[in-house]
């Protein structure tokens, strides 16, 4: 039983602090949709690309055929 009730504390404590972790302010970017943030990107924008590094720019013409259309290729 305190075995269990010690790994039940160790999971909160480790949840609780990647949470926290991911919750701290700071990136300019961090509420950028990936529609924002394409558009930004091919606007100009080669900050974005290394504050989101989730976002594979390289894609953002294939997956929004509309910025072709607005000469941003």
């Amino acid at each position: 039983m305190k075995a269990a009730l010690g790994l039940l504390g160790l999971m909160v404590l480790l949840v609780s602090s990647t949470a926290k972790a991911q919750d701290e302010p700071g990136g300019l970017y961090d509420n950028y949709t990936h529609f924002e943030a394409c558009h930004d990107y091919l606007d100009g924008d080669q900050n974005i690309e290394d504050e989101r590094w989730d976002i594979d720019f390289s894609k953002c013409l294939d997956r929004w055929p509309e910025f072709k259309e607005s000469g941003y290729d």
